[in-house]
């Protein structure tokens, strides 16, 4: 039994909530250190997606063929594979040229650290399109793209080019022009 009165227990359980509410909304701010390993794990990734350019080069991207043709075979996705078979082979240089462009531009926008987040989001979205075609392919592990969409959404979810990375001198600028145009505005975001 309790010596408090139920005003006292009602004006304190008030007082807790009101502060786990501040403490659940507070921000949360990266230490130095934390952001130098991000800046880290960002230049890593980058660097990752520029190697896998080496294999596919272009004019003719004979090494993403066969990965095209087994996404076609192998897809989760029901249509994928009349997609893949119908338009993307058909159509193969063009798809090469794409999904080239798209990797080196992931690549150097995660290794130099400018606009980052778009890079990021780049690499999400490329990792979900493997993920789709080859996760249950024989001979694949279907964690590695897996973890390379994770990877993506953490380095989106950051500004991890803000810290050795052309962002930090790209950010600023765009915050400062954002109030005035939209446009800016999400440029600013993907910094």
């Amino acid at each position: 039994m309790s010596v408090f009165s139920s005003a006292h227990r009602q004006k304190r359980s008030a007082s807790t909530v009101s502060t786990d509410s501040a403490a659940t909304t507070a921000p949360i701010t990266l230490s130095e250190r934390s952001s130098m390993g991000l800046a880290l794990i960002r230049i890593f990734v980058g660097y990752l997606w520029l190697q896998q350019l080496s294999w596919k080069l272009p004019p003719d991207f004979k090494g993403l063929h066969s990965y095209v043709v087994r996404e076609g075979l192998y897809t989760i996705v029901p249509g994928y594979s009349y997609v893949i078979q119908h338009i993307f082979l058909p159509n193969f240089i063009i798809l090469g040229a794409c999904v080239w462009t798209a990797e080196l531009l992931a690549s150097l926008c995660l290794i130099f650290g400018i606009f980052t987040r778009f890079g990021a989001l780049l690499t999400v979205l490329l990792a979900t399109q493997l993920y789709l075609g080859l996760a249950f392919a024989p001979g694949e592990w279907y964690w590695t793209y897996g973890m390379l969409i994770l990877l993506g959404l953490v380095l989106a979810s950051v500004p991890a080019g803000r810290r050795l990375g052309f962002d930090q001198f790209i950010a600023p600028r765009l915050q400062a022009r954002a109030r005035s145009n939209r446009f800016v505005r999400v440029l600013s975001w993907l910094a």
